[in-house]
């Protein structure tokens, strides 16, 4: 079962809609939590409001996540139809990406406290500026495939983020073989391995839109016979 045929239940049922609504805003405030944590650590932007801009929206995140997974168990419970039990897992799988992001910009928060007392600005651009803003990017389009059930759009996001992965992983590569001090080299190698980590929660969901249920959160792997 792949996603289009939720998307026609958003259309019909309040509930769905209302489910989609959350969602949304979990992906929304993960987006809002990246940008400014990377403003922090890539522009040297004050940190002047971690509570408001990355802590209190994680928590708003977790409380979506119960919300819309009470919501799914109540219906089914309560006399859902056989036809939406994978509807019910389609959104018990996206909603554990969407919360992960969350966790991840955290973490890469938690690195910006692991700077040095100066640091090289420059040398923080040079390796994140470029993959931060193509990961912005992505928050926006993952919505956007998500939200319209749109095929093409899914695909394009899953090969960007895919290959946005793989790129994380060699400058790592790279990190492990300069001459950087350890301070920077350890903080870098953390922001990519998470960049990493959010690129690939951004490809899980954005694979139920093109993906039987089966195999979501595994496009490359294609089907394999029983």
């Amino acid at each position: 079962m792949r996603f289009k045929s939720i998307l026609s239940l958003f259309r019909e049922d309040d509930w769905t809609r209302s489910l989609m609504e959350m969602f949304d805003q979990m992906l929304v405030l993960s987006g809002g939590m990246f940008a400014y944590t990377t403003d922090v650590l890539v522009r040297g932007t004050p940190d002047a409001d971690p509570a408001g801009c990355v802590f209190d929206p994680d928590k708003r995140i977790n409380a979506l996540m119960r919300q819309i997974r009470r919501r799914v168990v109540s219906r089914l419970s309560l006399g859902g139809s056989r036809g939406e039990v994978p509807t019910a897992l389609i959104f018990m799988n996206a909603v554990k990406d969407a919360e992960r992001i969350g966790d991840y910009v955290k973490n890469i928060h938690d690195v910006t406290e692991l700077l040095p007392a100066q640091p090289d600005r420059q040398l923080y651009a040079d390796w994140l500026a470029d993959r931060t803003t193509r990961i912005d990017d992505l928050f926006a389009r993952t919505r956007r495939a998500f939200s319209t059930s749109d095929d093409e759009a899914a695909a394009r996001v899953i090969a960007d983020t895919r290959a946005l992965g793989r790129e994380c992983e060699k400058a790592i590569v790279a990190i492990t073989e300069s001459n950087l001090t350890t301070r920077d080299a350890v903080c870098l190698a953390l922001v990519l391995r998470f960049f990493k980590r959010i690129t690939s929660h951004q490809s899980n969901i954005a694979t139920t839109v093109v993906m039987p249920i089966d195999l979501l959160d595994f496009h490359d792997e294609g089907p394999t016979r029983p």
